[in-house]
């Protein structure tokens, strides 16, 4: 209901959905902006759609009423409520979203909802996860697709997005001409956000090196309110004959087709990008402002990521900034020559142009050892805290999200050999030091945890009593308020370490109820979970640092046989 891009990254999930249940019938609900995606999304039986749009016509709504809004929504929710599903998936983060789906009171519900009261909850671990993810943009590698998957128990290891392909149309041949030998190459100059995109200059200069230096053909796509952005790339080029403006010209199964024609799409993170990389066409993405690669890049393996390397970037959701630097770290000769090598090698190297201190940030999509989905990052980086800590977090939510009891430790072997070949590792022990303060953190607010554990034991205790002591029991309940709010402190003194805090936040918002004892159980099954990520982290943590260390060339084992001992 809000971007085409995602109605193509559940597909991984509802083709998952279809495996899992293979007599179900699955309805995909949409809003009439993308309703005519809905054949290109493959394992769908039925659609919903629900036509707002009619609201922004005068004419068909002459008095302004919201009674007809209301009257409209409470008709449509009415009619999916009589269909009686047995199942309900919401992606989406909207309060909106979350009240049509208490309202529709579906008894089984992956993701947003209200409870009785109207408070918002979640009810799946990697949907609370999504929840706290924004906030903790920086230590997250899991791709929507994945997060979207993993919240209705769906294994997409070595899965990718998928679409119909449609069947081809009389007009490809009027709107494109087929011309042998050349390399075609499409470009989606706009984006739904303006911060969001490339300047139209350098899509042109582009344009012009891809024309002069490979002979290709430059075709650019995009919606009708895109046709100017279209315009304008053309308008700066030198080359204007070998460029197609189709901007506005295409519906979307013919911009399908035709995304399937090119040897390659230069994009910006947008559902046009998603919908070339189910197609199979390989993908040139460029991520400015709020998008970030590691949570939006197309998911199949063997397209290029360039993202500034800026520590601004991404942006944090909310921030509208004013000087948006990061469109102009991405130059068009580093493009042009990611391009020209692979359509010589079919390779993505690494333009020469590019190093450390270029302030980019280039990646490769690909699956790892175990098949899941990552980005590989081509620029060889010194190993920073950030990266640490960021790849032990994936290897800790990998675990807990899919309710395994304990970390994979062959997973963090086939990890750090990838680290040590994709950065510089030479100087990992110098992060000792500051992880040491870390663990003091982490020590912290297992204490405050493991307190809050035994608060709840006594509130489960006292309230079983037929005399409950309910001065006791309200003590007891303001000396858990007092806990929380010092976990809530080190975690927003901490952001390292932040992730944890949030996510257990976020599960004691799902603990509702009247019954005190139950809270009490409910509730200390979160500081639980709480002290065992906390233990689970740390382990992590030092187990990366150790195998990081003795993977580096010429290290020499701390072990006491090599020490040297004074006076001997």
């Amino acid at each position: 209901m809000t971007r085409m891009g995602d109605m193509i990254q559940t597909t991984p999930l509802i083709k998952g959905l279809k495996e899992k249940y293979p007599n179900s019938k699955i309805t995909l609900l949409v809003t009439s902006d993308f309703s005519s995606a809905v054949p290109l999304i493959p394992n769908v039986d039925d659609s919903i759609v629900l036509n707002f749009k009619q609201f922004n016509i005068n004419k068909d709504w002459e008095d302004q009423s919201w009674i007809k809004v209301f009257r409209y929504l409470e008709e449509s929710l009415e009619n999916i409520k009589s269909r009686n599903y047995d199942l309900l998936v919401n992606l989406s983060h909207s309060k909106f979203s979350a009240l049509m789906v208490g309202y529709l009171g579906i008894k089984n519900v992956v993701g947003f909802h209200c409870n009785e009261f109207g408070d918002r909850m979640t009810g799946h671990p990697w949907m609370q996860y999504f929840g706290v993810e924004v906030f903790n943009r920086i230590y997250n590698e899991f791709n929507l697709v994945e997060i979207f998957s993993g919240s209705a128990g769906v294994d997409i290891s070595n899965r990718s997005i998928e679409v119909v392909h449609p069947q081809k149309q009389a007009s490809l041949d009027t709107l494109l001409p087929d011309k042998p030998g050349d390399v075609l190459i499409g470009f989606q100059a706009g984006s739904s956000l303006e911060g969001r995109r490339w300047s139209t200059q350098s899509f042109a200069n582009l344009a012009d090196m891809l024309i002069e230096k490979t002979n290709a053909r430059i075709v650019i796509f995009g919606v009708e309110s895109e046709s100017k952005v279209a315009e304008e790339v053309i308008s700066r080029t030198k080359n204007k004959g070998q460029i197609s403006n189709l901007a506005g010209k295409t519906n979307l199964s013919e911009l399908a087709q035709l995304l399937e024609k090119c040897d390659y799409l230069v994009t910006n993170d947008t559902g046009t990008m998603h919908l070339a990389a189910a197609m199979g066409t390989k993908i040139v993405g460029l991520f400015f402002a709020h998008a970030h690669p590691y949570e939006t890049a197309p998911f199949s393996p063997g397209h290029i990521i360039f993202q500034a390397g800026i520590s601004c970037a991404p942006c944090s959701y909310g921030v509208h900034c004013n000087n948006i630097v990061c469109v102009d770290k991405v130059r068009p000769q580093h493009l042009f020559s990611a391009i020209e090598n692979h359509i010589k090698t079919q390779l993505w190297i690494l333009p020469e142009m590019i190093d450390r201190d270029s302030e980019v940030n280039v990646f490769e999509t690909s699956f790892d050892f175990d098949m899941n989905f990552r980005l590989r990052p081509l620029v060889r980086y010194e190993f920073q805290m950030n990266d640490l800590l960021r790849s032990a977090y994936t290897l800790l939510w990998r675990s807990v999200l899919t309710e395994e009891k304990n970390v994979d430790w062959t997973m963090i072997n086939g990890l750090c050999v990838n680290l040590s070949k994709e950065y510089d590792c030479s100087e990992i022990e110098m992060l000792d030091e500051q992880l040491e303060k870390k663990y003091l953190v982490l020590d912290d607010i297992s204490k405050r945890a493991h307190a809050g554990q035994k608060l709840c034991g006594k509130i489960v205790n006292g309230s079983s009593g037929r005399k409950g002591n309910s001065h006791k029991m309200g003590q007891f309940g303001e000396a858990i308020t007092t806990l929380d709010k010092e976990i809530e402190v080190l975690g927003l003194s901490n952001p390292e370490i932040k992730s944890l805090v949030d996510m257990f936040s976020k599960r004691k918002e799902n603990v509702g109820g009247e019954n005190i004892s139950l809270l009490a159980i409910e509730t200390r099954k979160c500081y639980l979970a709480l002290i065992n990520e906390c233990e689970m982290f740390r382990k992590i943590l030092k187990s990366c640092v150790e195998q990081l260390s003795d993977l580096q060339p010429g290290y020499i084992s701390h072990s006491s046989i090599n020490v040297a001992v004074p006076g001997k």
